[in-house]
């Protein structure tokens, strides 16, 4: 029986073994160091986008206090020139304003008796109070507990002054409706010696005070805001100001007049021809 001729597999040398196991090893290692940089790159990333988002958050909140504040600068300083034409007409006797023509007395009355209705952005303050998300990312209790004092601040002042605006207008609007229930000879003498009337135009003084205070007041609790969050208070200046100026642009608002009060047409008119003729025709001209 002839010898069977059997090919044996090569024997592995115990180094071999070795530096297969080694570079299996190295594999590993160098996948797993691999993923953790790609993942810790991922939330190094993740964690920078985070913090910078709820900075802008915050930014925005703070700048839009910083606004409002701004706001009532503007009103009190609108108040201190109403104010002194309310002291004047208060201190003479409305013996001697009657004897004023009509249209001079009137426009100093409607200047003491005119006011607008406060209001403000509310939309950072919604995306802030309304998105929970937001207010997970903040991660800080005291800056959005502070923050809502704020903002019911800003909601107390806005209903106040509203309030008494409304209650202003009601008045002067109930002498112009119902002249026979006021004494005197025009609408301007009837609000000079209506005792409603009179107080209010008295109450500019106070009014003017209360601006003062409430915009310094805003401005104390954003101070308190700015600290809660660790952000300077001239980078929020600084927002607010180019906000402002991104506001502005340098052409002169659409004037009603211009669209309300342009001619016709006259290539319109040209439609109306059968007609004309006709007419012509009925009046034999």
């Amino acid at each position: 029986m002839p010898e069977l001729n059997i090919i044996r597999p090569p024997k592995i040398s115990v180094d071999t073994r070795k530096a297969f196991l080694k570079q299996i090893v190295m594999i590993v290692i160098g996948t797993t160091i691999s993923l953790v940089f790609t993942i810790g790159a991922a939330t190094l990333m993740e964690n920078r986008q985070r913090v910078e988002d709820r900075k802008l958050s915050a930014m925005m909140v703070l700048s839009n206090i910083e606004m409002f504040s701004r706001t009532l600068d503007e009103q009190e300083k609108e108040l201190g020139s109403i104010d002194s034409v309310a002291a004047w007409l208060l201190s003479k006797p409305i013996e001697e304003l009657e004897l004023l023509p009509n249209e001079v007395l009137a426009a100093k009355v409607e200047r003491v008796v005119t006011f607008f209705f406060l209001t403000y952005d509310k939309s950072a303050e919604s995306i802030f109070s309304n998105n929970i998300e937001t207010w997970k990312n903040m991660g800080n209790v005291q800056f959005i507990d502070q923050v809502g004092k704020s903002f019911s601040l800003m909601h107390s002042i806005e209903e106040y002054w509203n309030k008494w605006t409304t209650n202003v207008n009601e008045a002067t609007a109930d002498i112009s409706d119902h002249p026979g229930n006021y004494e005197g000879g025009t609408w301007a003498v009837k609000c000079l010696r209506c005792e409603k009337t009179r107080r209010y135009i008295q109450n500019i003084h106070t009014m003017k005070g209360w601006f003062s205070y409430t915009a310094a007041t805003m401005r104390y609790q954003n101070r308190r805001n700015m600290k809660a969050i660790g952000i300077e208070e001239q980078e929020v200046m600084d927002y607010t100001n180019a906000r402002e100026m991104n506001d502005e642009i340098d052409e002169a608002a659409p004037n009603p007049q211009v669209y309300y009060t342009a001619p016709i047409d006259p290539a319109n008119l040209t439609s109306m021809n059968d007609l004309d003729v006709m007419l012509d025709s009925i009046m034999g001209r």
